[in-house]
């Protein structure tokens, strides 16, 4: 009978072991940086997106874009969208779907991708 309790406490912890474990395993966000005029990526961004998508491809990922910093509106949201077409290409020959938000409220020049 102690023998059967005890396998069974220990299944318990082995059960509560390895849900903490995966809670820890949540996606890291990775932050890009761009300078206000750059709408392409450069070679150090697309080797740490690819690492992104390779690492995290099973995971509903969610990308963040704030304004370029321009004077102009207009072109600031255009040098998103460039951005964002950038990203998007990467993703889709990894074929990975992501979720696009642009974020006025959030640091000029930025892009963040996190977990849905």
């Amino acid at each position: 009978m102690r023998v059967i309790l005890l396998i069974i406490c220990l299944s318990l912890l082995n059960g509560c072991l390895s849900t903490s474990a995966n809670r820890d395993a949540a996606v890291q966000p990775l932050e890009l940086f761009f300078s206000p005029e750059q709408t392409t990526l450069t070679a150090k961004q697309q080797q740490a997106l690819q690492q992104f998508f390779t690492t995290y491809s099973y995971h509903q990922l969610e990308v963040s874009i704030g304004p370029a910093d321009l004077s102009d509106r207009f072109q600031a949201l255009l040098q998103g969208q460039k951005r964002i077409a950038a990203i998007e290409q990467l993703s889709q020959q990894k074929q990975i779907p992501l979720h696009f938000t642009f974020t006025p409220q959030q640091t000029a020049d930025t892009l963040i991708i996190r977990q849905r």
